[in-house]
C-alpha cells in the first residue's frame, strides 16, 4: 500500500528525468521504510493497550 501511495509523489522534480530505475528504486525503499514503521506504529499500540488493560485486571 506504501508503494501504491508513493506512485504519486513526482520524483522527477527532485532528481534527473534519466534516472528512472534509481527513483523506482527510491520509491521501493521510502515503501520499505514506510512499511516498517507503521508496522512497527501498530504492534506498539497493540502492545500498549494490551498492557494497559491488563492494569485494571489487577
Amino acid at each position: 500500500m506504501a508503494f501504491w501511495s508513493l506512485q504519486n509523489v513526482e520524483f522527477e522534480k527532485f532528481i534527473v528525468k534519466d534516472a528512472q530505475r534509481q527513483i523506482q528504486l527510491l520509491r521501493a525503499f521510502l515503501a520499505i521504510i514506510v512499511g516498517y514503521f507503521v508496522a512497527n506504529f501498530f504492534l506498539t499500540m497493540g502492545n500498549l493497550i494490551i498492557s494497559f488493560s491488563e492494569s485494571f485486571q489487577r
